[in-house]
């Protein structure tokens, strides 16, 4: 049984601590500031892009080597750097002070592992394979994003538009009747073939006859 349990967490001014100031780092840090995350960033170094997000308001620069001092407020923490000893004891102060840490490459000192994500729109997938294999998750990610393409993010604007006409003009039969309806495979089919007019017809239809 995988000892990891899957769940989405919503980041918006949460803040984070990135230990590190690589490349590895910098891919964490453009990350979490797209989830709208407070990141404080500690390393003696930074490579230039990384240098360029810091602003002072979202994204932190402490310029210096990591201490135990350094977890402060942080909900999450990241150790990004290639140094053992530092990964070791960043993992070790963030399970002292109950705080979720994720060590890259390095499952045994993590508490939690990062995904590999496909996201198309509001359809976000995760793929995880417990930490075995990082390059295993990349290759199912990249067949579940050609089972899912472009056409997804579309779709579910689409569906999202009509959820409070269904749920306020639909009685509770009907409104099954409309959603199996516009999920049966043919409105994300002509949105796919880029008919989305036809798809809006489609729903409008099925809207009408169920309103009548």
């Amino acid at each position: 049984m995988s000892q990891y349990y899957p769940i989405f967490i919503d980041l918006n001014a949460l803040p984070i601590l990135v230990v590190g100031g690589g490349n590895v780092a910098l891919r964490k840090v453009q990350t979490l500031l797209h989830h709208g995350s407070l990141v404080r960033v500690i390393s003696p170094r930074l490579v230039p892009e990384l240098r360029e997000l810091i602003d002072g308001k979202s994204c932190f620069w402490v310029e210096k080597e990591y201490s135990s001092d350094d977890i402060q407020d942080a909900r999450l923490v990241f150790s990004c750097t290639e140094i053992e000893e530092v990964n070791a004891q960043v993992s070790q102060d963030a399970k002292a002070h109950y705080r979720l840490v994720n060590v890259v490459d390095d499952p045994e000192k993590c508490s939690f592992i990062v995904p590999s994500i496909m996201e198309q729109g509001d359809l976000k997938i995760a793929v995880s394979t417990g930490g075995s294999s990082p390059i295993v998750a990349r290759q199912v990610r990249a067949e579940l994003e050609d089972l899912y393409g472009h056409e997804m993010a579309e779709y579910l604007t689409l569906l999202k538009s009509w959820r409070n006409r269904a749920k306020s003009d639909l009685p509770p039969e009907k409104r099954s009747i409309f959603w199996n309806r516009a999920t049966d495979g043919e409105v994300r089919t002509l949105i796919k073939a880029q008919r989305l007019t036809e798809a809006k017809g489609v729903l409008e239809k099925c809207f009408q006859s169920l309103s009548d």
